[in-house]
């Protein structure tokens, strides 16, 4: 029964995640403030009785009319944009390779703790230098941007800080198991 939670926690996971990273905030806070070190696939479902603010998922294409870009700002807010597809393809490619072996390993009889960890370490390495291009491509787009278009910007994104700032994910406390 636990290794179907497992597995169904980590789907979620995966599933949950994915929508939050689809926005621009996620890609330049998560970097910038140091939670996009975590894998998609190693984050925590929040408890049943936790409360979050759920933000509507911010609309790409209206927030690009709204900034009324100059043709220079529009070659780097593309660049922005295909660095974070490739970022994220990369990140759901190597979450589904790592499901895939943890099913696996949830199957043999003694776990072996040391692949686990070089198979997270593995991915952690390979999904670092396309976040972090996607980050600094996002960043050099919004230095772009006039003061009204900063503003813009900021109003669309504000919602999605809200939705970081009370994510009712805990850490866990080794001390206690909870």
């Amino acid at each position: 029964m636990a290794q179907l939670n497992v597995s169904a926690h980590s789907r979620n996971a995966h599933r949950g995640s994915m929508l939050l990273k689809l926005s621009v905030l996620s890609v330049v806070t998560a970097l910038s403030l140091g939670v996009g070190s975590a894998p998609v696939y190693a984050q925590s479902l929040p408890n049943a009785n936790d409360t979050a603010v759920h933000a509507q998922p911010l609309n790409m294409r209206t927030l690009h009319d709204q900034l009324n870009l100059t043709a220079d700002q529009e070659v780097q807010w593309q660049a922005a944009l295909d660095a974070m597809r490739q970022s994220h393809s990369s990140e759901r490619m190597n979450a589904d390779q790592m499901q895939a072996r943890m099913q696996a390993m949830l199957k043999q009889p003694i776990l072996d703790l040391s692949a686990l960890h070089a198979m997270d370490e593995k991915a952690r390495q390979q999904d670092a230098p396309l976040s972090e291009q996607s980050a600094k491509a996002w960043l050099k787009f919004y230095g772009s941007l006039n003061d009204q278009q900063k503003t813009t910007f900021s109003d669309a994104i504000r919602p999605e800080f809200a939705n970081i700032v009370h994510h009712p994910a805990r850490p866990y406390d080794p001390r206690t198991g909870l």
